[in-house]
């Protein structure tokens, strides 16, 4: 059983993944990532507020877990890796649709009856 921490980082590297497949779909590239260069992008963008230390240790316990494996100095989700990252991003989706939608769009534009008052 994975913890809360660890669920997050196996979908911070499955996203990245994701996302950086999606760009070089049309190219003869795959990407690929190591430990320290993961690490790094999780602590540079704010993703995480853990110490390296910490994130080592969990990239470590869900490589034991057979999670995801470290080879050749890069880091890859294993059959059971993407089977549990698109568990959570099937479960987080939805929530996160809505909060871009709300982010990205006028919301209000969907309704005519929303009204705004005056707070005192």
């Amino acid at each position: 059983m994975l913890t809360k921490e660890q669920k997050f980082i196996l979908f911070g590297l499955g996203a990245c993944n994701t996302e950086f497949s999606k760009k070089m779909a049309d190219k003869p590239l795959e990407f690929s990532i190591s430990k320290t260069a993961f690490i790094e992008l999780a602590m540079n963008s704010g993703i995480v507020k853990k110490h390296e230390r910490a994130l080592y240790k969990n990239l470590e316990d869900l490589e034991s877990q057979k999670c995801l494996t470290y080879e050749n100095k890069t880091l890859k989700l294993t059959d059971k890796g993407r089977r549990l990252y698109e568990k959570i991003n099937n479960e987080l989706s939805p929530c996160l649709n809505v909060l871009n939608l709300v982010k990205q769009s006028n919301i209000l534009r969907y309704t005519s009856k929303a009204r705004t008052t005056l707070k005192v």
